[in-house]
């Protein structure tokens, strides 16, 4: 192998390496009442639904089933998935490999 050869192949190594460390930066929920579902269909679902009288139901439903979790204010998560339009994908620190779709502004 060459020296620029040598030198490329080192620069890319370190420049990867600060962007894998970044997604395992911890983040904090920010909200009392945030949620999040293993599948971005049913959080899609339930936004959809707002503040209607049947979203307390279907939520309650999918937190039982076990689709849908709670998060308590302060938690530590990572994000795993940055995802779009105000839906990322996060995991709990510590916790079981599970993630779950969660509103962006939920989210230190």
């Amino acid at each position: 192998m060459s020296q620029i050869g040598a030198v490329f192949l080192t620069a890319l190594m370190l420049a990867a390496t600060p962007a894998a460390a970044a997604e395992e930066v911890p983040h904090r929920i920010a909200r009392d009442a945030a949620w999040g579902c293993r599948d971005k269909g049913d959080v899609i679902d339930l936004l959809f639904l707002g503040m209607s009288v049947t979203f307390d139901g279907k939520l309650a439903h999918a937190l039982a089933d076990g689709r849908c979790v709670y998060f308590t204010a302060g938690e530590d998560v990572v994000v795993v998935d940055p995802g779009s339009n105000g839906l990322v994908k996060v995991r709990r620190l510590g916790a079981t490999p599970a993630a779950y779709w969660t509103q962006a502004r939920n989210l230190n």
